[in-house]
């Protein structure tokens, strides 16, 4: 007996209507029957989509593709499957190599080799009536806020009701809460000590969840609170299936058209701290996320791992935490909150990952990667050294005038006399001149340096007293890793494309991860 799958999903305009992907899921199982087929499993698609991102479903389906759990995939028509051109061919490619056939029921026939041009023509019509309907509803949510007349705004926004007549009022409550915010912020409190403050105070969110660090930034940064309104912050991108930002220029701003929860003032205020305390924070030679930001998840709260460092004596020690645990600590009892997860150790974990994960892995295949990766690490050691010299010959230089400065000041009001005044000025006049003659560059002094394989030496000697190879090994190979949950007692690990890898820490190096 031949064995089906039927795959279902309505498109965007059909999702006004109830039961249309029910009455589609069962014309598919109906024509299963009629045809004496067995049903050997259904992929039903929650959510609309012109592409495959984000389809659960689909993508389930294209992984079993290569199983042989089934014969034929039954669909209602093309465009049920997707309107991406692209995906349409990758789809059939891997449909016909699998040895796997496609019945439409719509039109009650197979897909056969001879429809590759006609089904692409359609693919390609499908695609621009997608990017023609993203077109539309683009240039009418401009209009509509471009005139001013109706406010794009949510009905969950945080101390704001919308009425009947889609006018806002304050709710005096969330109100307070969010003036709060502002008068701690501007007071010098940062976010993350605010949420704890809240949190204490036993405030929550609508949902009933505590206030985060990040919830505290987005509000205070949001100029609806003091009673401006700003549209077309971003439009849906059609190609990359993303929201993008648009330019400030092509933003709408409306002051005064909703009433203010803080005055402008406090806004500012508040504001300008912000600014403020992110001005502090130095940014290093490639600014960015760590390739580990993002895909460590914990696995008791759900909330991400977040790279932590501290000092120990002259080494850096980099630990990745879980941010519950961050802002509320471990769980006690008569205590909200917390989390009782292990901490990971940077350098274990890597090891881990190497030793354990990409056994099977062979850096051949990685080797220009390896190479890219290879040389961004030696840049950075050789940056990193040229950095830290001119920083510390500039903190010396700013010394030196700082204590003629001193000296001056004592001189000016009788402190010293005029001979020990001499004597310390050319003393610090000499130290000057030397330190301008040092910052000479090598190429115009007669000094002599380090040759380059004496460099090179020691920057090998850097590689692998850091395991940076075995690093920039697992940095390539995580580039295929989607997202590693934390437990306990095991890593969770799903790669891209592939089934999900679970790997128990009874197998990790005891310095990789700890309780406290």
């Amino acid at each position: 007996m031949i064995r089906a799958v039927i795959y279902c999903r309505c498109s965007t305009e059909e999702e006004c209507q109830r039961d249309a992907l029910v009455r589609q899921a069962a014309e598919a199982r109906e024509c299963v029957r009629r045809l004496n087929w067995f049903l050997a499993d259904e992929y039903i698609e929650s959510r609309s989509g012109t592409s495959v991102r984000g389809r659960e479903q689909y993508q389930r389906l294209f992984e079993d593709l290569l199983g042989k759990r089934f014969d034929v995939v039954v669909i209602k028509s093309q465009d049920r499957l997707m309107r991406n051109t692209k995906d349409w061919y990758i789809f059939i490619d891997r449909l016909v190599s699998c040895r796997k056939k496609l019945y439409l029921y719509l039109e009650q026939r197979f897909y056969t080799a001879d429809d590759s041009l006609i089904t692409g023509i359609k693919a390609i019509l499908a695609e621009e009536y997608s990017r023609e309907l993203s077109r539309k509803i683009n240039n009418a949510h401009k209009h509509r806020q471009q005139t001013g007349n109706a406010l794009m705004l949510t009905s969950n926004t945080y101390g704001y009701r919308k009425l009947p007549d889609k006018s806002f009022e304050i709710i005096e409550e969330e109100a307070q809460v969010k003036r709060q915010m502002y008068e701690l912020c501007a007071a010098g409190y940062g976010s993350r000590t605010i949420a704890r403050l809240l949190r204490e105070k036993g405030i929550r969110k609508r949902n009933g969840t505590c206030f985060s660090d990040s919830d505290i930034r987005r509000m205070i940064r949001n100029p609806i609170n003091k009673g401006t309104v700003v549209m077309n912050r971003r439009h849906f991108d059609f190609d990359t299936k993303q929201m993008v930002k648009n330019p400030n220029e092509d933003q709408y701003v409306y002051e005064n058209r909703i009433p203010a929860i803080v005055s402008k003032e406090l806004w500012e205020r508040a504001n300008r701290e912000i600014d403020k305390r992110a001005g502090k924070k130095t940014v290093g030679i490639n600014p960015g996320k760590h390739i580990l930001s993002g895909k460590l998840v914990c696995g008791l709260c759900g909330a991400p791992f977040y790279r932590t460092t501290r000092k120990r004596k002259h080494d850096q020690i980099c630990q990745w935490k879980c941010r519950t645990y961050l802002e509320q600590g471990r769980t006690k009892p008569g205590k909200e909150g917390g989390c009782d997860n292990i901490h990971l150790e940077e350098n274990g974990l890597f090891s881990f990952l190497a030793n354990s994960i990409f056994t099977n892995s062979s850096c051949c295949e990685a080797e220009e990667l390896l190479a890219k990766i290879f040389l961004k690490l030696l840049k950075e050691c050789l940056q990193e050294t040229r950095q830290k010299e001119q920083a510390h010959s500039q903190q010396y230089h700013q010394k030196l005038r700082q204590q003629q400065s001193l000296l001056l000041e004592k001189y000016l009001e009788g402190l010293i006399d005029e001979s020990l005044y001499k004597e310390k000025q050319l003393d610090l006049q000499s130290k000057i001149q030397e330190q301008n003659i040092r910052n000479i560059p090598k190429e115009n002094s007669h000094r002599s340096f380090p040759t380059p394989e004496e460099r090179l030496e020691t920057i090998r000697q850097f590689l692998l007293q850091n395991q940076c190879i075995s690093k920039a090994c697992v940095f390539g190979m995580l580039e295929t890793v989607e997202k590693i949950t934390v437990f306990p007692e095991r890593l969770e690990v799903l790669q891209k494309g592939k089934l999900g890898q679970t790997i128990f820490l009874c197998e990790l190096c005891r310095i990789c991860y700890t309780t406290d």
